[in-house]
Parts: structure tokens; sequence; C-alpha cells
């Protein structure tokens, strides 16, 4: 019995099928390859093809044999493939470039805010395509993404091969967590917190190294008033278990009076560690004071990894700019100062500490306090005993005295046992403001003595600003520097918000057209329409 033929009528009801499964047009001609009818993936009638020439069509009629040609971008691995089938006297045939379109669109925007997810997540972003090769990277500090090697991961592969999301350890940075996502059949992004753990690594690393304090009450040189009731206040401090708050601008000292009370305090035996809570990533800042236990997380250590307060057991633990810590911990440090006991993350088994807190703080914790930045029971809790250290322009006697023990230090250094400060150079440096205190004062000897080819600093071998200064600066208040800046900043904002608003009302709303006049992707523009609504910019 003879097969039935393929009428037309049939193959009309085929196309929509066949376009929606290969995400293009599908079209049939006849032996010519005079289009006959042709409809798009959403099933909508294309007539604008219908009556036109396919060549690819008319090849293969030709041949009488099914016909395909493909080609791809290098940089994106999304292919245009076009193929034909033979079917009688007719010819089927299908491309998939709506889909590749749309997939050309998604890689553009995904590829323009890869280094956004890279700060975002503190570590690596990249694009992967469907062999698990890395096609684009992007690290917390990339303006724009970078050419990946083409090394491949075999579990960008695997995430490939199953289109299913994974998430596990980091090929680049082991004890790091890394996701993967396919986002369609040619490519994938990922990313990692790879910086984030690499700090914490490096600070936790800088901390054990220092797990004594070197400086006690004769490195503290004074010879004026200006630090008599801050050191009786210290050398009180240290007969006690107290906590201690240490106030004082940049460069006053903090750390070094912190040291001098942990030496002369009965823990003088045991870790002095310090911590900087301004230089700590916010995701990672419980791990390192509280620690983990093994199996907490992805990529986690075995037999997990103990935290600063055990580290500072039966020590002190110095909190460095105590007012940036988090909220969140603010609440998990009162407790600990209540209970004496961490409990680590992945844990529920408290462990007993016995830690001395020392806090030092550039800012007046009171004030932090009534901004709401800073929890007022803690605040309380610390502030048992507070020492406040006053800027060396407030005791300028002090600056002889100094400048001669620094200078003693900076020529056992330098090998340079004779050297001296010339007269009209001490009384630059007395009439000089010092913004920096004591750090600004050490900083500028170290300069001088390298300059200086004779064992007298001369007033040359100073910076022109300190030898500019003749007379008191007044001091600006704080802040007032940033408020300049940041008031240029929304100055900026606000008149680049009004040229977008201006042209989006020009395109009536179409934000297509509207990013295409101001030379920027519809992703940018939706981004800076963001960051105006965030800032209040927004009529």
């Amino acid at each position: 019995m003879a097969e039935e033929p393929i009428s037309l009528e049939m193959i009309y009801q085929a196309l929509p099928f066949i376009a929606r499964t290969t995400g293009g047009v599908a079209q049939v001609t006849d032996g010519s390859g005079l289009c006959l009818y042709a409809v798009g993936p959403d099933g909508a009638r294309r007539e604008n093809l219908e009556g036109k020439i396919n060549d690819i069509c008319r090849k293969t009629a030709e041949e009488a044999k099914p016909f395909g040609i493909g080609q791809g971008d290098s940089i994106n691995d999304v292919r245009r493939e076009t193929f034909a089938l033979p079917l009688g006297a007719y010819v089927i045939s299908a491309t998939n470039e709506d889909r590749a379109d749309r997939q050309s669109e998604l890689f553009e925007t995904l590829k323009e805010t890869l280094p956004l997810i890279a700060a975002v997540a503190e570590g690596e972003a990249i694009l992967f395509d469907k062999a698990g090769k890395r096609m684009l990277t992007a690290n917390p500090k990339s303006i724009e993404p970078e050419k990946g090697d083409g090394s491949v991961s075999e579990s960008c592969l695997n995430v490939m091969r199953s289109n299913r999301p994974d998430i596990g350890p980091s090929r680049t940075e082991p004890e790091a967590t890394a996701v993967r996502i396919p986002i369609c059949s040619a490519f994938g992004f990922g990313f990692n917190n790879s910086v984030s753990v690499r700090k914490r690594r490096e600070l936790l690393d800088q901390v054990r190294r220092n797990r004594s304090a070197k400086y006690t009450w004769d490195d503290i040189v004074s010879k004026g008033a200006r630090l008599k009731v801050s050191l009786e206040q210290a050398q009180s401090a240290a007969e006690t278990q107290s906590s201690v708050v240490i106030l004082g601008e940049s460069g006053t000292g903090k750390e070094l009076f912190a040291q001098a009370i942990h030496n002369a305090s009965k823990r003088a035996d045991k870790p002095f560690i310090a911590i900087n809570c301004a230089a700590l990533p916010e995701n990672l800042v419980e791990s390192t004071f509280f620690g983990y236990a093994e199996g907490s997380f992805t990529g986690a250590r075995k037999g997990g990894q103990a935290g600063l307060f055990e580290e500072a057991d039966g020590g002190t633990l110095l909190l460095d700019e105590i007012s940036e810590m988090p909220l969140e911990l603010q609440a998990k440090l009162l407790r600990v100062l209540q209970e004496n006991e961490i409990t680590r993350i992945g844990s529920s088994k408290p462990v007993a500490v016995n830690v001395r807190i020392i806090c030092t703080c550039n800012r007046d914790l009171n004030d932090c306090v009534e901004e709401g930045s800073f929890r007022a029971d803690l605040y309380y809790r610390l502030n048992v005993i507070d020492i406040f250290l006053p800027p060396l322009r407030d005791g300028k006697g002090d600056i002889p005295s100094l400048a001669t023990s620094i200078l003693r230090n900076i020529s056992v250094q330098e090998d340079r046992p004779t050297m001296q400060i010339d007269k009209r150079t001490m009384d630059i440096l007395l009439t000089y403001d010092w913004p920096g205190n004591v750090r600004e004062l050490n900083n500028a000897l170290e300069r001088a003595a390298s300059l200086s080819d004779h064992e007298i600093l001369q007033p040359e071998h100073l910076s022109a600003r300190i030898r500019g200064t003749t007379s008191r600066a007044p001091i600006q208040k704080k802040g007032q520097k940033n408020d300049e800046r940041r008031n240029l900043k929304s100055s900026l904002a606000e008149a680049g918000h009004n040229l977008i608003l201006e042209t989006l009302d020009r395109h009536n709303g179409n934000r297509t057209r509207t990013a295409k006049e101001l030379g920027i992707s519809v992703t940018t523009l939706w981004r800076r329409m963001q960051e105006a609504k965030n800032s209040s910019l927004y009529p």
C-alpha cells in the first residue's frame, strides 16, 4: 500500500511547532525556493518573507538532501543556525535567530553587570560557555570584564549538562563558596566570595603574628601636661579587669596605650589580639569573632576554626574603631560580655571565654549612640573606664621630646647614630598643627631623614605643606570636606538625572530610544534611574 503524500496543509499545521521548538522562523517553500508560508516562534505569520526566494531551500531541493549552516560569535558562543529538509515537492526550513538574538541580549546584559556582581559578592564573577570554558571574568575592582583564560571548569560543565544551578567550593579558592547558574543552552554565569575569604585569612594571619603587646609605659613620651591625666587613668585601668574605651583622633597613640595597659595588667603573659573593626568584610565579621564549626558551610576547614575570642582567651582583645562594628554584631558582643561565652557558627555548644575588652575610637561613642549607629546598652557595658588622648596640637610642648625620641629610633634603623634636628627645623615642627598627630610627626621625620645627606635635619628636608604653615590653621569641622564632596557629587547626579528625565519625556517614556540617544545601554539607564530613586532625586 503506497504511503499518502504529505500535503501542504499538514506542513502549514506543523510549522508553528517547529518555529517554537527552534526559536526562530519556520517556512515552507516550493522546489524553486519560493516561500509559500512562514511563521515566527510566537506563532504569528511572517508575510514579509512569503513570495521571496530562500537560497538555502532552493539548494536543498536541487540536491534533494538536508542542509544546515551555522555561525557563532567567538565571544558569547551564541550560534545562529539554519537547517532545511526536503519533503517531496516542498522544502521546510527553520532558524534559531530569535532565540539567538535574545541570548545575545542576555549575554550583553550579564557582561555589563559582571563587575557589579563581583563587587557585591566580594570575589570573582565569570561567564562560561556550554563546555564550561571561562569566557569573561571580573573582580571587585574591575571596571570592565576581561577575557577569560579559556580554562574549563568541570563544575561549570556539569551545570550546563544538567541545566541545574550548583553551590560548592570555589576552584580558585577552596575555602570560598562558588555559585554557578546555567542561563541558557549557550552559557551560564558564576561568582564566588574568594576576595573576602582571602582578606579574612590574611587578617587572621596578621592577628596571629601579633599575639603579643610590645609597648609599655616607657614608650609613651610626654614631658608636658598633655597626657598627664590620660596616663594616670590608663595606669589605674591596668590594675583592674574592667573594659576600657580609648578615644582620640587618628594618630594620637590609642593602640600604644592599649598595649601598655595590657602589659601592666595581670594578663600580661596572655595573648593580646588587636582587630580593626572597619577592615573586616561584613559577611565574615561573625565567623572572624566567634569562629565556626566543621561543616558549618561549604569550604569550612576540617575541625572548624577558632574565632578571635577563643584566640584571646585569658588575655586582651583590642577592638580598634569599635564604632564601625555592624549593629547585628554589637548585639552578639553584648551577649558575650554578659555571659562570658561564645558559640561558634554551626554549633550549639557554648564555649567559655575570659577576655578583657579594650576599644579605641576616633569618634565620640555617645554621638554614635544618639544617631543610632551604636547600641546604648553596649556603650554602657564597654564604657566602664574611658580615656581621652588629646591631639598633639593641644600640647605642643611634647613635640621636642617626641621628635627626639622618634629620630633616635630612626637613627638606629638607618645606622646614623648622630642625627639631630636643626633649631629652625624644630621651630617649624612647633608651629605646624599636626592634624595626623604623632603618626604624622613620625612620617615627617622619617621622610626628612631619608632626604638628608647630613646628620642635621634642615627645614628643606620637611615637606612643603609643613614648611608652609606659619600659623595655626583653622581646624576644619569634622566631615566638612566630605560634605563638600557629597554636595558636588549630589549636584552632578541631579544634573544627570534631569537629563535622563528630559530625554525620557521627549521619547514618551521609551527606554530603548532614550538609552540610544544618551549613548548608554538600557541596563545602564535602568541602573541610573534606580540610583536616582534610592538617593531621593526623584520628584
